[in-house]
């Protein structure tokens, strides 16, 4: 196997889902946990969904449970109400299923949303890959964008040792003591003393950790940005 990586970018209609239920109900979804199992035949799925109003989440939480790819709801929680954020634990059908598809493949990193009735990907897979997973996928569903270009692995995940210790330090106390709070519950000299430094030592930690910190959260927004595109109109957030 050529072990050359790429990222492929798929959007797709699959018609025997509960995906459709997104255009019905108004809700946006992503997958946090999902496990195909082979033996006995379901996939452990944890998906986490955004609404505008509570009524919209009951509406779907109705349908959900009538889906026939739908096995079994096992659980409820809510994440932020205010936010409209709530998670649902479950078990769904796994034949022809696009997380059982992906089973199938060396697929090393992925995120998905599912709204409009549209499931969006990004994953990451052999380059070799590509064209069998784009096979597999018109077997099942309707593919309505797919793209792929190089991938570095290195890139994908977060390094824990990217910060130093002394700027792990200082971002740990800063966050635990509430100076990134609104209001703030300490001053930044108030903080740089509670840690026998100076204010001007402080500042400078606190940049560097923060710009390292920030470059990694770019990654989750670009590509959060990228699953909300919609693959028929035109960007209009690039630079």
């Amino acid at each position: 196997m050529n072990l050359n990586f790429v990222t492929i970018a798929f959007w797709i209609e699959h018609e025997n889902c509960w995906s459709k239920l997104t255009t019905e109900h108004n809700v946006i979804i992503r997958t946090i946990i999902a496990k195909p199992k082979r033996n006995p035949d379901f996939i452990f799925g944890m998906d986490e969904i955004k609404v505008e109003r509570l009524e919209n989440f009951k509406s779907f939480l109705k349908a959900f449970k009538r889906e026939k790819t739908v096995l079994e709801l096992l659980g409820i929680s809510e994440v932020n109400k205010r936010k409209g954020i709530y998670r649902v634990t479950f078990k769904e059908k796994y034949d022809n299923m696009i997380m059982s598809t992906l089973n199938n493949y060396l697929v090393f990193y992925m995120k998905d949303l599912v709204m409009d009735g549209v499931e969006r990907f990004i994953v990451v897979l052999p380059r070799d890959e590509a064209d069998l997973l784009k096979k597999d996928l018109e077997r099942i569903g309707d593919i309505k964008y797919f793209k792929v270009k190089p991938a570095k692995l290195e890139e994908l995940q977060i390094s824990p040792f990217d910060l130093t210790d002394r700027e792990r330090e200082v971002i740990y106390n800063a966050i635990n003591k509430g100076f990134y709070e609104i209001p703030r519950k300490i001053g930044l000299e108030d903080l740089a003393y509670s840690m026998g430094i100076t204010k001007p030592t402080m500042e400078e930690y606190l940049r560097k950790a923060e710009n390292k910190v920030m470059k990694r959260m770019y990654k989750e927004v670009e590509e959060f940005t990228d699953l909300l595109w919609s693959y028929d109109k035109p960007r209009t957030d690039l630079p």
